[in-house]
């Protein structure tokens, strides 16, 4: 009989001290599935309410396959470093063998059945990795509503925010402060409140970072093509990528070696800020739109405090620092024949959500746009109920006029400005890596440029306790240089996951 400490926390404890457990044969990953099995049942739908859970494996399932690797490792020893340690996944990943759906958050897909798993998916289980349970979001990632509050969906509810004192305010703008943000909504606050040490979102435009952000905890976009998104659920292929949350850095490079195979990003946790090369944006430019994130003055002041103590302590760690730095804004990518890339991405969506589709069986007969919006309209109990009434983006891109090759142009004018005027930045300011708020559009031009981006954490609002940090946007295939910096900043300024709750 396995006995644990009284350290012994889901709500603090990471994959690496988890693992540490396993390996001592302090516990067994069957008792720790287990364990955030009943934290799930615990919090999603009852205690603190987060809704950030859309279903969860059969128990039967995630404990007999907790055995077998348990039995491995007794048998042939560990993997790697996440074997038997389990994960939560955003419900837009295919998930034929776990015994659950994969509805994105629409009943449009409730009870249709995929035909293969996402090969992110297929990528964790090779590594020993135990799946718990698919996540919340913003429905279909958001491209159903304008202005859809962060983290809403059909089927899943709003997922709430383990931080925020009282949950998501009636009056809040659609990324407000009470809101998780979102897409990948469920997937942060899931870790932020131990349902698992890491989890999977996915990114076309913010959908990743912010919610981690939301969270507390670091996150990370991976740079464009450069993982197999088979299988999860698209806007277009020129923005759609996935990344990993987890509460330290060190989870966080584990997990993203399993995303981009042949990656050793741990091998990068330097710890140190010396001989590091960093730029700041002027947040005063780089604030939130009033319709996204609605203003509070004592927010942005305490934001600014936190922000600038770090960087005093990042330049007395001996890191090269310049401030401000000129960062391209999404509206200058647009310009010379360059694109909205919200328009970009309205015209790949009908074609990629098709494509999509084709891998299920659906009893719905929903395989695609035009069958989503009448399905919508046939069930609007379910899929558009009065706080969320409409479907104006799917509509939006049903009827999208942009040929193909006014897209191809255009995105290659959009790409081009962006990748050109970051790198121009970084080569003049001679730096690697440029950071700002979390809550402005850095994400976005992240997104037109194709680049990585990622987050850390920095403080908690003294008004409602939400999590806010900063974003980091280095070049293409640079994510090992964002690690290094990722690690000197927790190492040094000691920022991560915070929540007390049980």
């Amino acid at each position: 009989m396995i006995s644990l400490s009284k350290d012994f926390d889901l709500l603090t404890l990471t994959a690496t001290e988890l693992q540490g457990f396993l390996e001592r044969k302090e516990i067994t990953s069957e008792l720790l599935v287990d364990l955030c099995l009943s934290q799930i049942q615990k919090h999603n739908r009852e205690g603190m309410m987060l809704n950030a859970i859309i279903a969860t494996v059969p128990k039967d399932q995630a404990l007999e396959a907790a055995r077998k690797l348990d039995e491995e490792r007794a048998q042939k020893g560990p993997r790697g470093p996440m074997h038997g340690i389990p994960i939560i996944v955003k419900d837009t990943l295919c998930s034929p063998t776990l015994g659950v759906d994969t509805t994105c958050g629409s009943f449009a897909l409730k009870g249709a059945k995929a035909k293969k798993n996402a090969a992110v998916l297929d990528a964790l289980l090779r590594a020993g990795m135990i799946i718990l349970a698919k996540t919340n979001l913003s429905e279909f990632g958001g491209m159903k509503q304008a202005l859809m509050t962060g983290g809403w969906s059909a089927v899943g509810g709003q997922t709430q925010s383990p931080y925020v004192r009282g949950g998501v305010q009636p009056n809040c703008t659609f990324l407000g402060h009470s809101t998780p943000a979102g897409s990948s909504a469920g997937s942060a606050a899931g870790v932020a409140a131990g349902f698992a040490p890491v989890s999977i979102g996915t990114e076309s435009d913010g959908s990743l970072v912010q919610p981690a952000t939301r969270a507390s905890l670091y996150g990370m976009k991976a740079t464009l093509h450069t993982l197999d998104t088979f299988g999860i659920q698209p806007i277009s292929p020129e923005f759609d990528s996935a990344g990993g949350m987890a509460k330290t850095v060190e989870d966080l490079a584990k997990t993203m070696d399993l995303l981009q195979e042949g990656k050793d990003y741990t091998s990068h946790l330097t710890s140190f800020f010396k001989g590091l090369r960093l730029g700041f944006v002027d947040p005063e430019l780089w604030k939130a739109a009033d319709f996204v994130v609605e203003p509070n003055k004592d927010f942005d002041v305490q934001n600014l405090a936190a922000m600038n103590a770090a960087i005093s302590k990042i330049r007395d760690a001996g890191a090269r620092v310049v401030q401000p730095v000129k960062l391209v804004t999404l509206e200058e990518t647009m310009e010379e024949g360059g694109e909205d890339i919200d328009e970009l991405m309205d015209h790949d969506f009908k074609v990629s959500l098709k494509e999509y589709l084709s891998n299920f069986e659906n009893p719905s007969n929903v395989y695609g746009l035009e069958d989503l919006i009448d399905y919508n309209k046939e069930h609007a109990d379910l899929e558009l109920p009065p706080e969320h009434p409409n479907q104006d983006v799917l509509i939006g891109a049903l009827n999208s006029n942009m040929t193909d090759q006014q897209c191809k142009e255009r995105l290659a004018i959009t790409r081009h400005r962006a990748t050109s005027a970051i790198k121009k930045s970084l080569a003049e300011n001679e730096i690697d890596v440029i950071l700002g708020p979390a809550d402005s559009r850095i994400a976005s031009v992240a997104a037109a440029a194709g680049f990585p981006v990622a987050t850390v954490p920095l403080g908690l609002a003294d008004f409602n306790g939400r999590a806010f940090g900063m974003l980091l946007i280095s070049p293409e295939n640079t994510e090992a240089k964002m690690f290094e910096v990722m690690s000197a900043w927790e190492a040094t300024l000691g920022l991560g996951n915070h929540l007390q709750c049980s």
